[in-house]
């Protein structure tokens, strides 16, 4: 399970992670990858120190995406089900994968719309525009009246792209 710490290292990783898991989602797989075997809901309850239903709702939400599964035994004295949950490591990879994809198509976008657009943006932060409609708004905000200023998007573009290479980074691990 060294591969799920080292992926809940990386900040997509765990944005994807508290998505999915909601807030103690990333607390949940990092303790049972610790444990290194299938653990019991009450015994990341008791390492979390909250109470068993919390931990209940974020390894369902997990098993619906199909990251975490389940062994069900039932007690022949109590007549009571324990479950022992465990990491399907290839479905993790594979949704994180997906993600991943999914962002970097996202950053592609926004990068290619960057490269090919000029942008003026109001000195207030009320609104961003394409050149086109900076004219047609004879370049004055349509919200304050102040000057639209032209904006230099290469900062912008040099952290599109530094993302791109996290990705790509990401990606690699995944299918290492």
């Amino acid at each position: 399970m060294e591969a799920v710490l080292r992926l809940l290292e990386m900040d997509e990783v765990v944005d994807f992670v508290r998505r999915v898991g909601g807030e103690h989602g990333v607390d949940v797989l990092r303790i049972m990858a610790e444990a290194g075997e299938p653990v019991t809901d009450e015994y990341i309850a008791g390492f979390l120190g909250v109470k068993v239903t919390v931990v209940r709702t974020v390894l369902n939400r997990f098993h619906f995406w199909g990251i975490v599964d389940y062994h069900k035994e039932r007690d022949p004295d109590t007549g009571w089900y324990t479950y022992t949950w465990f990491i399907r490591m290839s479905r993790l990879r594979e949704a994180l994968l997906e993600e991943v994809s999914e962002r970097e198509r996202e950053v592609l976008e926004k990068l290619d719309e960057l490269e090919s657009y000029m942008f003026f943006e109001c000195p207030e932060g009320h609104e961003r525009v394409t050149f086109e409609v900076a004219m047609e708004l004879n370049f004055a905000c349509p919200v304050c009246g102040k000057p639209l200023k032209a904006v230099d998007v290469e900062k912008e573009k040099r952290e599109l792209q530094e993302k791109l290479r996290e990705l790509a980074k990401i990606k690699a691990i995944l299918r290492s």
